[in-house]
């Protein structure tokens, strides 16, 4: 399958270079992105015979496009349901649009999908990036439903990852691996916080991210209360 993207020109802490939409052969168009006059015009021009827009999920650096490229070109949007109202399909677990597998992945959102082709080809809008991590923002995230979406995929033995955010990797199971990895490790740091006295997300984070640029204190907080709520939900800690 042929696989082209184009990125939005939307750079910041969270998008890295900014969203890639993926033009699929020639009639698919996935995350179309921010509703940028420039960007959505790029897209239309690139596909002349757009018929269908999938959509990961509903935050605003995925989504907006679709409503004025369906205006312009007529294709049909297919996206889960709290994504967008204007929406053709709405899609679940299992179901198949235009040949990519329908695969539920909540946890970055309540939400969010991934798609996957039959040559093992997967789209993970923000449940898998391709630098860095997926932030988790409860209570609309949840670290037990991302955790568990994660081994899901794992379980599909992907072959590539094509992630909104940063490059394709080759690597797709080996990344999910380390993912998983990333998400245990911290969690067993704000154990330990926990065990050596922190009483608050301020102090675990100064213990768990001592050099941190402050920028990213908040961030940073809202991760391990993310942690938190599932070690809380799990009984493996008390809190405060």
């Amino acid at each position: 399958m042929n696989v082209r993207d184009i990125v939005a020109p939307n750079p910041g802490p969270f998008t890295l270079d900014g969203t890639r939409t993926y033009l699929i052969g020639d009639e698919i168009v996935l995350d179309p992105g921010p509703a940028i006059d420039a960007h959505v015009r790029a897209i239309a021009e690139a596909m002349p015979r757009l018929r269908t827009i999938l959509i990961t999920h509903r935050h605003g650096d995925h989504a907006p496009a679709a409503i004025p490229l369906k205006r312009m070109t007529g294709a049909q949007i297919a996206a889960p349901a709290g994504v967008l109202d204007d929406v053709d399909r709405r899609v679940a677990d299992g179901d198949v649009v235009d040949g990519l597998e329908v695969i539920a992945t909540p946890g970055h959102t309540r939400e969010h999908v991934c798609y996957l082709t039959s040559d093992g080809e997967l789209f993970t809008g923000d449940t898998i990036l391709g630098a860095g991590t997926t932030t988790i923002f409860p209570p609309d995230g949840d670290m037990g439903d991302y955790l568990r979406s994660l081994r899901k995929l794992r379980a599909r033995h992907p072959r590539r990852i094509f992630p909104a955010h940063g490059p394709t990797r080759d690597d797709a199971v080996a990344l999910i691996d380390e993912y998983i990895a990333h998400r245990m490790e911290r969690e067993q740091q704000v154990v330990a916080a926990l065990a050596a006295g922190a009483r608050t997300t301020a102090e675990l984070r100064e213990r768990i991210y001592p050099d941190l640029d402050p920028r990213l204190r908040s961030a940073a907080e809202i991760q391990i209360t993310a942690h938190l709520t599932k070690l809380i939900e799990e009984g493996r800690v008390q809190w405060p």
